[in-house]
């Protein structure tokens, strides 16, 4: 790709990621790396910063862009109108289908639930890797993301459980990893901005009477009567999990 601008917040983030992969080893020489792109403005981003590590950074890497279209989704969603800004920064992306096997549960929207969606599209990229031989997937997860995940299980489940920066998935022979996981959504919005990368508005049909939507609410609720209090929630949980997978380099299903 062309060298991108490195203005303040670019190095930032780009610091922030690299900062993320080094933590947790996430990309190792010669890894093949599968990345999905659903259009939202943290996938498009962490597209654009993977293909600038690739091409000016030290980590030696495959890498490979994917849309995943979910049929059973009732909207339109025109990713092909981000082809042209892919292009111009040497992006080839393959879109793929989502298709639901007929009388599953997936298939009625009522039960629809973001549990079940993240599953159905899990398993098409599973497959995908499967199919290309690529051995890790990249997903667009942030801070922000993390923490309220983190709540959800809490409040739940009463589990203190955080979204993992990375998970290696031992029936599936892959690892999941999430190069953002060190960096905050307000960064994300800025630096999208400044940059001009275009991004489709949110597009989930159930987001609005969802459960996480109420805890992400929650979370930004809780910021907003503490700075600094999702950083500090998320390091204090993630420095537990550092222990816990640097002592085990534990497999998880």
């Amino acid at each position: 790709m062309p060298k991108p601008v490195q203005t303040k917040l670019h190095k930032k983030v780009r610091k922030l990621i690299l900062n993320a992969i080094s933590t947790f080893d996430m990309i190792l020489p010669k890894d093949k790396v599968l990345i999905w792109i659903s259009g939202w403005k943290d996938s498009m981003l962490l597209a654009k910063m993977l293909a600038e590590l690739r091409d000016y950074s030290h980590l030696d890497f495959e890498i490979k862009w994917v849309h995943i279209h979910r049929e059973f989704v009732n909207q339109t969603v025109n990713f092909e109108q981000f082809l042209p800004f892919f292009k111009e920064l040497w992006i080839e992306v393959e879109i793929f289908p989502m298709k639901i096997p007929e009388g599953s549960k997936l298939s009625e929207w009522l039960n629809m639930s973001c549990q079940r969606c993240s599953y159905a599209r899990r398993i098409t990229l599973f497959k995908l890797c499967e199919q290309r031989w690529f051995n890790k997937i990249a997903l667009w997860h942030h801070m922000d993301d993390a923490v309220t995940t983190l709540f959800m299980n809490l409040i739940n489940n009463r589990n203190w459980s955080l979204m993992p920066p990375i998970n290696r998935m031992k029936k599936w022979d892959l690892v999941i990893i999430r190069p953002m996981s060190f960096v905050r959504e307000i960064d994300i919005i800025h630096l999208v901005k400044k940059e001009n990368i275009p991004f489709l508005s949110w597009t989930c049909p159930i987001w609005d009477k969802s459960r996480r939507k109420d805890i992400w609410e929650l979370v930004k609720l809780i910021e907003e009567k503490e700075e600094k209090s999702i950083e500090n929630i998320y390091f204090g949980a993630v420095k537990e999990f550092i222990k816990w997978y640097k002592d085990k380099n534990r497999i998880t299903d």
